[in-house]
């Protein structure tokens, strides 16, 4: 058995200190999921964590404000510059693990857990209403369309050359949020059915169980079996919710009392 404490949703400002979000419980392990605040805020609040308590294993996974609200100058712009900090810059704390690939960690005493960190893009059937009125058409731009190949898309004055002008971006469609789901979910059942002798768990920062982001949409989640193992998640409270054959997690919030919750994890 495991003690867990999910931290997410705190929207801390840049300068906002919130000493009380520095107060953690006995816990073996962290998982800071996402919406802690933009991404140089949300890293500053993770590596302050991970020095103040050296003996707990911490995990991030970008959410909304991390990685949407942030203006790419390229694809995956802040996923490379994490990567490129994790691996050459000493400062980064031992006990923090952050990662796009599957993640063995070692909690001590002979305890492993196999990690994967994933968005958690529902699969969208159908939605109610103005698709622009979801949160997907407003805050989760298109990056990566090459700007001679929208034609008609966006503006382009008639008397422009139709060459190549970099990135442009554009608003989301069904479409693409389905896309991304498919991705998703395909490297969630390649780790999935790697075999291990060891408790899987999926982190998502999106709750496939209930999720304000996915107010009048009918979604589905990741279509795979965690076999007793654990999804951790964001947004909304859940308390061993059960989920695809494992137990569903989150901790939304800030204060004392969402500081003080801990969750009983068994593994193998």
């Amino acid at each position: 058995m495991i003690k867990v404490h999910v931290i997410s949703d705190l929207y801390l400002g840049f300068n906002e200190m919130a000493p009380e979000e520095h107060i953690l419980p006995d816990v073996d392990l962290v998982v800071i999921n996402g919406n802690i605040g933009h991404i140089k805020r949300s890293m500053l609040y993770a590596e302050t964590l991970c020095r103040q308590y050296p003996d707990i294993k911490f995990i991030v996974n970008l959410g909304e404000t991390e990685r949407y609200r942030t203006i790419d100058k390229h694809k995956n712009e802040v996923e490379d510059q994490l990567h490129f900090r994790k691996r050459n810059n000493n400062t980064w704390p031992p006990n923090l693990y952050w990662d796009t690939e599957p993640m063995i960690i070692d909690l001590g005493k002979g305890r492993k857990i196999d990690v994967l960190c994933l968005y958690g893009f529902p699969k969208i059937h159908n939605y109610i209403g103005d698709w622009k009125d979801t949160v997907w058409y407003r805050n989760y731009p298109m990056l990566g369309e090459d700007s001679k190949d929208l034609k008609d898309t966006i503006f382009k004055p008639d008397e422009t050359s139709n060459v190549r002008h970099g990135y442009a971006f554009q608003f989301a469609s069904m479409d693409f949020i389905n896309t991304l789901h498919t991705n998703e979910e395909t490297k969630a059942r390649n780790w999935e059915l790697t075999v291990t002798d060891l408790t899987k768990v999926l982190i998502t920062h999106i709750n496939p169980y209930i999720d304000s982001r996915l107010n009048g949409q009918t979604v589905s989640p990741y279509l795979i079996h965690l076999n007793e193992g654990v999804w951790i998640s964001s947004n909304s409270f859940s308390n061993n919710v059960l989920m695809n054959g494992g137990r569903l997690i989150s901790n939304p919030g800030r204060g004392l009392e969402a500081r003080s919750y801990v969750a009983d994890v068994k593994i193998f």
